[in-house]
């Protein structure tokens, strides 16, 4: 029988583990509490069971095989997490596993929104959740792929319209050394976008969480949905035309699959760059639904890092 590896999407108040058999997943928990650092909540789920090798999947800056999580407070080491585990252990960022999933999304993993079919090559990913993260993928030979993480998120934030223009000037006063895509594109934008079309005058309460955005159903709660979904569109457009990605732009994250994104212009915003819309006619876009994307992108690393590739049955990407 095959050894087991683990794999972790670790956040400031969550922590999903995996065990995979190849491409199996055949256990999964979210054990993490305020007083069990990650390694400590690894090892009791592994539960002495012997492992070919182990990826923590990170929400926050990974140096030298340090992360920091400066909002729970904790720093994980892949010698710690060795230590814990008894294998190989590699630490990334959340969004670089993230990215490392999108090749092996199965046809439920994902909702096509526009363009042709994929072809092998470059792959952009944009993530909307807690934060605005952003990555590259390029093939490496037949199958394989280098991840290349990007801080894509703190791009300016580009107006398109008047309305966008008066945003803008609305975030400025609220961030006045810049204004990055993420101050609109996660859930604190989701909320600040609602606080702006209150501010112009449309009904709404004050709201103290993202979800209250999506279930409220109050004008302001609308129009910072539908812009948020426009502002998204226009930063996945901003990304095709600087990738020109055959492989496609995924959108991934928490976020977007709350909102019907086509209906809401989404892809109309992606599509609006100008002479530049024959390009991105030809940009397959596709919206992530795998719920598994972070647990098997960090399963997919610790096998490819060569951790411990000859316990491993690597699955075959699937684009």
């Amino acid at each position: 029988m095959s050894m087991l590896i683990l794999s972790a999407d670790v956040g400031a108040t969550h922590c999903r583990l995996g065990l995979w058999r190849g491409d199996e997943l055949i256990e999964q928990a979210t054990p993490l509490t305020a007083a069990e650092p990650p390694a400590a909540a690894a090892r009791r789920f592994a539960a002495g069971r012997p492992l070919a090798a182990a990826c923590l999947a990170v929400a926050g800056p990974v140096v030298n095989g340090v992360a920091e999580l400066t909002n729970a407070g904790w720093t994980i080491a892949e010698d710690e997490v060795a230590a814990a585990l008894g294998c190989p252990a590699l630490i990334v960022n959340d969004f670089v596993g993230a990215a490392r999933g999108v090749t092996a999304l199965g046809p439920d993993g994902f909702t096509h929104l526009h363009g042709p079919a994929p072809q092998r090559g470059l792959i952009g990913v944009l993530g909307a959740g807690t934060g605005l993260g952003q990555a590259l993928l390029s093939p490496v030979g037949e199958s394989d792929w280098q991840v290349w993480p990007s801080q894509g998120g703190h791009v300016d934030l580009a107006p398109t319209d008047d309305e966008s223009l008066e945003l803008l000037r609305f975030f400025m006063e609220r961030h006045p050394e810049h204004v990055s895509a993420e101050r609109a594109l996660s859930g604190e934008g989701l909320l600040a976008l609602q606080a702006f079309y209150r501010s112009r005058g449309l009904a709404g309460d004050t709201l103290t969480d993202p979800a209250q955005v999506s279930a409220s159903g109050d004008d302001a709660s609308r129009a910072a949905i539908r812009r948020f979904c426009q502002l998204l569109g226009a930063a996945a457009g901003n990304l095709g035309v600087s990738l020109l990605p055959k492989g496609g732009i995924y959108l991934a994250g928490g976020l977007p699959p709350r909102f019907d994104l086509v209906g809401l212009g989404l892809v109309e915003a992606f599509l609006a760059k100008g002479r530049m819309r024959p390009l991105l006619m030809d940009v397959p876009l596709r919206l992530v639904t795998d719920p598994l994307l972070g647990l098997r992108g960090a399963a997919l690393l610790a096998a490819e890092r060569s951790l411990a590739p000859q316990h491993l049955r690597r699955p075959e990407p699937r684009l």
